[in-house]
């Protein structure tokens, strides 16, 4: 339903409802088929009133309606309903036994209960008040929102965030290709050198399978260009089984044994049809930058992530390793082509899921590394839930010279979520000897409610100096002299989360690593703290890595930062400072200006001078562009002996029915907006999304197996285009491509001062239709008719209930200043 319409349905119903009460209030009389009302009170300037349905009990009249549907009280989704009358003239919204399941109605219940036939269909039509005790159905024509009631008997019980697998959605068959590219351009006393990085995730859906492939292409000054391609697999959901099946080059889960990166097939359960309080999390990646500097994260060698970032603290909450647990390396390039690299471990919260509960993987296939043996192997792994408060997992792997099973418990305690299991290894290097030991794991998770503090992770292997993870073993097979060398003694990870105030709270996450036949350590800890005073705020951090097996020294960062705003709009642009200290590194003072330069927020920029030990006086500035194609960044800075120069630029490619459609970056799972042949209209809740001349726009980071509302924002609608429904509910499955299609009518709006050939007034309440008979509005109670989409030229036929009429017109010509034009017009009795 349009602006327009239900502006003006609402001021219809707020004067019947208005008669209504005065009318009760004034007779005790009343029909057997509904209440009778007084038109003296809704009369003015003479026009008679057209109230038979409302004189019925109705609050609209026959026809179809975008409503929000509620299922006690519950929102769960947005449609269009039809509402009809009955033998007694009452109009009633149309219930299908379809609808009301989609909504969560227990249908199978209903039926062994004699309340519906055991044979009706989807499409059978219920009297929902009528055939089942205590239900009833209300229409809040207001907020225009049907309110289903429902005993909770006959209500499916599900846990929070599950959505029922027939509503979730495969999408369309698409191609797409979602790529992030980055040129760097270092100057450092006359020698230049350059860096530049494409990203490349492409993708094909088709009937529910789903065509993947990740790969990078990397080069600069002094290393050939290289294109190596990270993945390639397909997948499909399995349904039945709460899972996937994937072929090809995969990664295994990381939940029991380490994730390793192979080739070969895979089913295993996928968390995201799970309910949310089932699923994991992704690990934080925090550094300190000395300069506008290039951070990468690679697994197993492999770029996942790749961002600019300026001098100071960072952190990224948006990465996504394959596996659930293993280790991440952080490449850090500065502005001056130093390079600092440490690794962070990353792993799962303890292992424990719902009673009855079952979390699987089976793996068959090729170990793949970079310039490494690539064994055969199988795995299979379990996790399952024995009571509410005990969960029991384990698994085994196998592979040529290697073995390994482990077995676990996780117990859910009045301390805390604590999970330990034991791996045992028998390997066989390649020189022939065996090794055999044993690993025990140990991971924790608590808040403590009295101090507010989070352990959001804490974990500790010990491994004997026997033991090996099937990683380790195929570094063995290259090693003949030194086997062992690297042996992983006992790994510990710590992350805590401490709330000091309602605006400050402290951070702590340390990753320590101990190795057999080594006196040293690899270290990685850092500490902040942050806090927030009216509309300033202030960080404190400090970093320490030793990232050297053989005691190469360690690194302490020492970073403090201040924001505060220039002025008090709401997009006020912000002063920052920073102060950056490192005993092997640089040390500088920077301060920046930024803020955005539209009301669209979609343009920013940032400009930057400060002072540094190795670099002396810097300058830089820099811009990022928010286009409905791309996200576009540049930049530039300059210090004592060198430049840097850094482009980037992010977005997709999406090959479909309707043509080709540019957008911006996509995540994993996304949607594709149509408004045919509608340009520039946005997508509420996105900043730079408008649909393309062709009427497309692509929308990213949508989640799988959960309700994603998309709802156009009406603010970009021109006067002259109407849309029914601006809002969509879509649940998509992993990785598909959903579409969202809204109808769209271009045309004028017209208001038509209706005067009868004869003395008098159109009723109130009559309703106009064009020369095809489509509704186009309804008559107010000054004889005026707000009609939209109509033509230039024609003829418009009003009817009420004890008659007709019928009015000839020709439209001026159009004046873009107005939203609608007003036109007398006599309306001639058919």
């Amino acid at each position: 339903m349009s602006f327009f319409q239900k502006e003006l349905n609402s001021r219809i119903v707020g004067c019947v409802c208005t008669a209504a009460f005065l009318t009760l209030g004034l007779t005790s009389e009343a029909s057997a088929a509904g209440v009778e009302f007084s038109e003296a009170f809704l009369k003015m300037d003479g026009a008679p009133v057209d109230l038979k349905f409302f004189e019925q009990g109705s609050s609209v009249l026959p026809g179809v309606y975008s409503v929000d549907l509620y299922l006690n009280g519950v929102l769960i989704k947005r449609q269009e309903i039809s509402f009809i009358a009955d033998a007694s003239g009452q109009v009633k919204p149309d219930v299908s036994l379809g609808l009301l399941k989609e909504l969560g109605f227990n249908a199978g219940k209903a039926q062994q209960d004699g309340l519906i036939p055991a044979d009706a269909k989807d499409d059978t039509y219920l009297d929902v008040a009528g055939q089942i005790a205590d239900a009833a159905l209300d229409f809040d024509v207001t907020n225009l929102a049907l309110q289903v009631s429902l005993p909770q008997t006959y209500v499916r019980s599900y846990s929070r965030g599950y959505v029922d697998p027939s509503v979730w959605d495969q999408g369309i068959t698409a191609f797409y290709s979602d790529y992030q590219a980055s040129f760097n351009r270092n100057t450092n006393e006359g020698t230049q050198s350059d860096y530049h990085n494409l990203n490349l995730r492409n993708g094909f859906n088709i009937a529910g399978w789903r065509f993947r492939n990740e790969s990078a292409l990397t080069g600069g000054t002094g290393m050939k260009d290289q294109f190596l391609s990270n993945r390639t697999y397909v997948e499909s959901d399995v349904v039945p089984m709460k899972g996937k099946l994937s072929l090809g080059e995969l990664y295994t889960p990381g939940e029991i044994f380490d994730s390793v990166r192979f080739r070969g097939a895979q089913i295993a359960s996928d968390l995201g049809m799970l309910p949310d309080n089932e699923i994991g999390y992704a690990p934080v990646i925090r550094g300190i930058a000395e300069t506008n500097a290039t951070v990468e994260v690679r697994q197993n060698g492999y770029v996942i992530y790749s961002a600019q970032v300026p001098p100071g603290a960072f952190e990224f909450t948006d990465i996504y390793p394959s596996g659930s647990n293993g280790d991440m390396r952080i490449r850090i390039t500065e502005s001056d082509g130093r390079v600092r690299e440490y690794q962070q471990s990353y792993a799962y919260q303890p292992i424990m899921t719902r009673r009855g509960n079952l979390r699987y993987s089976m793996t068959a296939g090729e170990y793949r590394s970079t310039d490494q043996p690539s064994p055969t192997f199988t795995e299979s792994t379990a996790v399952y839930g024995v009571t509410d408060n005990i969960t029991s997992y384990g698994g085994v792997l196998l592979a040529q010279n290697y073995r390994a099973a482990n077995l676990g418990a996780g117990v859910n305690s009045g301390i805390g979520g604590i999970s330990f299991d034991v791996t045992t290894s028998t390997s066989e290097r390649a020189n022939g000897k065996a090794d055999k030991g044993h690993s025990v794991r140990f991971l924790y998770s608590k808040t403590l409610n009295a101090t507010n503090t989070t352990f959001t992770m804490a974990g500790y292997r010990y491994s004997t100096e026997g033991y090996r993870s099937f990683s380790q073993h195929v570094d063995d097979l290259t090693q003949w002299e030194h086997a062992g060398f690297s042996a992983q003694k006992s790994r510990i990870n710590l992350r805590v989360n401490q709330t000091v105030s309602q605006r400050s709270s402290i951070y702590l996450s340390m990753d320590e690593t101990s190795y057999w036949k080594q006196q040293s350590r690899t270290r990685n800890w850092q500490f902040g703290y942050g806090s927030s005073v009216g509309s300033v705020s202030y960080n404190v951090a400090v970093s320490r890595i030793q990232s050297d097996p053989l005691g190469g020294g360690a690194d302490t960062q020492l970073t403090a930062s201040i924001s505060m705003p220039l002025g008090s709009q709401r997009r006020s642009h912000r002063l920052t400072s920073y102060a950056i200290s490192s005993n092997k590194g640089d040390s500088s003072l920077q301060s920046s200006v930024s803020g955005y330069l539209d009301d669209q927020a979609a343009l920013s920029y940032s400009a930057q001078a400060g002072h540094s030990k190795i670099n002396g006086n810097t300058t830089g500035a820099s811009l990022d562009w928010d286009t409905p194609v791309a996200k576009l960044r540049g930049g530039y800075s300059q210090g004592r002996d060198d430049d840097h120069i850094d482009m980037s630029a992010s977005g997709s490619l999406v090959a479909h029915s309707g043509g080709i459609t540019l957008g911006q970056p996509l995540g994993e799972t996304f949607g594709l907006v149509e408004v045919p042949d509608t340009h520039a209209v946005g997508v509420a809740g996105w900043t730079a999304i408008k649909t393309n001349s062709k009427g497309y726009a692509v929308v990213p980071h949508m989640q799988p197996y959960r309700y994603n509302w998309l709802s156009l924002d009406t603010q970009t609608l021109g006067t002259d285009v109407e849309i029914n429904d601006i809002s969509k509910v879509l649940v998509p499955t992993r990785g598909a491509i959903v579409k969202a299609s809204y109808a769209a009518q271009t045309g004028r709006r017209s208001q038509f001062v209706l005067r009868p050939e004869k003395d008098g007034a159109i009723p109130f309440g009559a309703q106009g239709f064009d020369e095809q008979g489509k509704p186009v509005g309804i008559v107010d109670n000054l004889s005026r008719l707000l009609a939209f989409g109509v033509k230039d030229k024609g003829a418009l036929e009003v009817r009420w209930a004890e008659g007709s009429c019928k009015v000839n017109y020709e439209l001026p010509p159009v004046n873009k200043d107005l939203a609608y034009e007003r036109i007398d017009a006599v309306c001639r009795s058919t």
